[in-house]
């Protein structure tokens, strides 16, 4: 008994001489690899973390559907704020666009996070591979692939990479689908502008990403979104071109940086200076401050 209201003392003193955060902080754990907030927390880098409270993608929703290899896998598992990034960006381009079209969801990361034997980042709840919307020769929708992510070439062409054709290609629909430029510009327009969660990187090959652009040119889309999706939209240099699907990645949330989550790469406020002292062929002040205004930026910076 003694022992007992000797600590119920001690802790009284401490919450007395330290103050609420100090009370905050031993309830919660509040601190960088200490898991604390009691929602989901991305642990790490995306190529070296893991994830805590993870929310699970569904299988379908409102404009997406994860197709039978990806759900096989298991990989579906994320950070709260990328699983409803995805669902708001889904039921978007579906609400946009005249005909009915759903988005292939692949994978994201495993339960708790870490390695998989189909990637090296996916690791920390922040990465989510997402299928190109493709249409037939006519130009209707066409469903997501069920067995094998398609490839498309310059010319929004499919094709078989020598590497996999050599193996056996499995997807029996390759070969009817077409790159749907509108609708892969509308959910790069609709990740870049959500008003919750920065993206910051979406990896596609460079074929594909001179296409989205000099569509979204063309149909004269807001020029702030173009010139952001120039900044982050990149060919990886160490893995496959991105020839078959969106690889997009989140920034750490600001609650998941004070908690371990670890950003590599540029952060936001090196993005700000490539608009801002990129040159005056590239300078343009209404740009900069359409950027800088934009919620997306600071809700999570």
């Amino acid at each position: 008994m003694l022992a007992r209201a000797r600590r119920r003392s001690w802790a009284r003193l401490l919450s007395a001489t330290a103050g609420p955060a100090l009370s905050l902080a031993l309830a919660g754990c509040a601190a960088p690899g200490r898991w604390t907030d009691y929602t989901s927390v991305s642990i790490g880098q995306s190529n070296g973390g893991r994830i805590h409270r993870p929310a699970k993608m569904p299988r379908r929703g409102e404009g997406f559907e994860v197709p039978r290899t990806w759900r096989e896998r298991g990989n579906q598992w994320g950070t709260e704020e990328l699983v409803a990034l995805v669902e708001r960006t889904a039921a978007k381009v579906r609400a946009e666009s005249p005909r009915r079209v759903t988005l292939g969801v692949a994978d994201l990361s495993p339960k708790r996070g870490g390695k998989t034997m189909w990637h090296a980042s996916h690791q920390s709840g922040r990465d989510v591979d997402l299928i190109f919307y493709a249409v037939d020769e006519r130009g209707r929708p066409m469903a997501p692939p069920a067995v094998e992510m398609v490839h498309f070439d310059g010319e929004g062409e499919p094709f078989v990479p020598r590497q996999m054709s050599a193996l056996g290609y499995e997807e029996p629909t390759w070969q009817a689908r077409r790159f749907d430029d509108a609708r892969n510009w509308a959910l790069v327009e609709a990740l870049l502008s959500d008003r919750a969660v920065r993206i910051q990187w979406i990896f596609v090959s460079n074929a594909l990403q001179t296409r989205l652009l000099r569509w979204a040119e063309k149909n004269e889309r807001p020029r702030w979104v173009i010139e952001y999706a120039r900044e982050v939209m990149r060919q990886p240099g160490a893995s496959a071109p991105h020839d078959d699907h969106f690889h997009v990645r989140v920034y750490c949330s600001r609650a998941d940086r004070g908690l371990g989550c670890v950003d590599t790469g540029p952060v936001w406020q090196h993005e700000k200076k490539t608009y801002k002292y990129a040159g005056p062929e590239r300078y343009e002040p209404a740009l900069t401050r359409a950027i800088m205004v934009r919620p997306t930026f600071f809700l999570h910076g």
